[in-house]
């Protein structure tokens, strides 16, 4: 399993890890879409979930979960992340002008 392969040396396979990254994109998109509704965000959301598995939560990845399924909570938790940020700088707005 390619999943695997990179769990043994993340650093090591960056080929590896981008051919797993590539098959999960465009789930990853509609899924980052659905959670923002605006697709400069969803984009946004899946380059900070993707740079985030490939150098810090690898390590922390089950074996016995799938990978995709495994990327696609690390993506929710960035999407509500950036969410939580826009609505606090709506909020910030508002409470400025008043």
């Amino acid at each position: 399993m390619l999943a695997l392969r990179i769990l043994s040396n993340p650093q090591g396979n960056l080929e590896a890890l981008d051919v797993l990254f590539s098959r999960c994109r465009r789930t990853l998109l509609v899924v980052a879409y659905r959670v923002l509704g605006d697709h400069n965000e969803a984009e946004d959301a899946v380059q900070r979930c993707l740079q985030s598995a490939a150098f810090h939560n690898i390590p922390q990845f089950e074996t016995e979960g799938a990978f995709r399924s495994w990327l696609v909570r690390l993506l929710i938790n960035e999407a509500l992340l950036i969410r939580h940020e826009r609505e606090w700088v709506s909020f910030r707005s508002i409470c400025d002008t008043t």
